[in-house]
């Protein structure tokens, strides 16, 4: 039998301190490349669940142009938010932390309303453009739709 300090023989089977190293480095290793693929994957989940979000703001306010009634500008009734020019508002919430109720990101809301009507063939129509931006990650996102009211005679 050998004792701790006598070289082993090659007919004796074990594992050298070399050969335990290189495996514990290619099992950090393996956790290492884990870890940073699972982060890089939150980070794309949490930056497509804003842009959801704040595509969800913008179709809102699209729906909200598109339903408000009366719309006859031949009349002079338009709704506020048929008010041709544009209007801004900062502060936009689009991600609330749900834990203390703090806006962690939010976003300018601009939105563009301009006169298309043909007066001569009597078309009466508006044209809208809701555009969100927001900043995430120090990287500036842009969400924007755009449609067309009509008279609603």
């Amino acid at each position: 039998m050998n004792t701790p300090l006598q070289p082993r023989r090659p007919d004796e089977r074990g594992f050298m301190l070399i050969e335990m190293m290189v495996g514990l480095m290619m099992l950090v290793i393996a956790a290492t490349t884990i870890f940073c693929g699972l982060t890089q994957m939150n980070r794309i989940a949490s930056g497509a669940r804003l842009f959801t979000a704040a595509q969800f703001i913008v179709q809102s306010n699209i729906n909200t142009i598109q339903a408000d009634s009366p719309f006859v500008p031949q009349n002079s009734e338009i709704p506020t938010e048929l008010t041709l020019g544009t209007t801004s508002s900062n502060g936009i919430p689009i991600y609330i932390d749900p834990s203390t109720g703090s806006t962690v990101v939010s976003g300018t809301l601009t939105t563009t309303v301009t006169n298309i009507s043909n007066t001569s063939l009597s078309e009466y129509a508006y044209q809208a453009t809701v555009q969100l931006t927001y900043s995430y990650r120090n990287k500036v996102y842009q969400v924007a739709e755009s449609t067309v009211r009509g008279s609603d005679l």
